[in-house]
């Protein structure tokens, strides 16, 4: 019996997930064969391969972090992130699959804070097809937005501020931006490489 789901379609999903550092080794291979593909279309061939290319995978993940300095990529986003939170500007790694599941994040924490009465600035985010796009490419797009004022051009006046305060981290962190100070274009980010370090449960 031979395998029947694309080797190199699923092949490049477990890279994107293990690489991309969010899931715990162990649920990557159940994510592929319960989300990505079918299981009722798998056999026991394409288990058994699922299940051998995300331990390769996972192994060659392990021993490339091995080699990788004491902050990364993304540990240096993560501290840009940390200080837009400190900021009183929501900010969050991986929200959502799209940018309308994103601002459903946001939205959701902006409400649980007190909506208007919260003090939060903005937000800025980025979503899991992001992720994908900076495993390949290293280059990262953030969404960001200043919508937490009642006045429409209070609030874009403010997602300006926003975008300007964003920009100036990251480059003050050493990363490369592209922005055209629009409030409706994202801020491109150059990490050079995505390099988010794993873990296990």
């Amino acid at each position: 019996m031979a395998i029947t789901l694309d080797p190199k379609d699923t092949s490049n999903r477990i890279h994107e997930l293990v690489w991309g550092g969010f899931h715990a080794d162990q649920d990557i291979e159940w994510i592929i064969t319960e989300e990505y593909l079918d299981p009722e279309e798998l056999n026991l061939e394409d288990f058994a391969w699922v299940t051998a290319e995300t331990a390769r995978a996972c192994a060659e993940k392990q021993a490339a972090e091995e080699s990788w300095p004491e902050h990364t990529e993304f540990d240096r986003l993560e501290a840009v992130f940390a200080q837009l939170r400190a900021d009183h500007i929501i900010a969050l790694h991986k929200a959502g699959n799209t940018l309308s599941e994103g601002h459903e994040d946001v939205q959701e924490i902006w409400q649980e804070a007190g909506r208007f009465d919260s003090g939060i600035r903005g937000c800025c985010f980025y979503h899991s097809q992001d992720v994908e796009g900076a495993v390949h490419s290293g280059q990262l797009y953030l969404a960001f937005s200043g919508g937490m004022i009642r006045e429409p051009e209070q609030r874009e006046a403010n997602t300006l501020v926003v975008g300007q305060r964003i920009t100036e981290l990251l480059q003050a962190a050493g990363f490369a931006t592209e922005w055209d100070g629009s409030i409706n274009e994202r801020i491109k980010v150059n990490l050079g490489q995505w390099r988010k370090r794993g873990f296990s449960v």
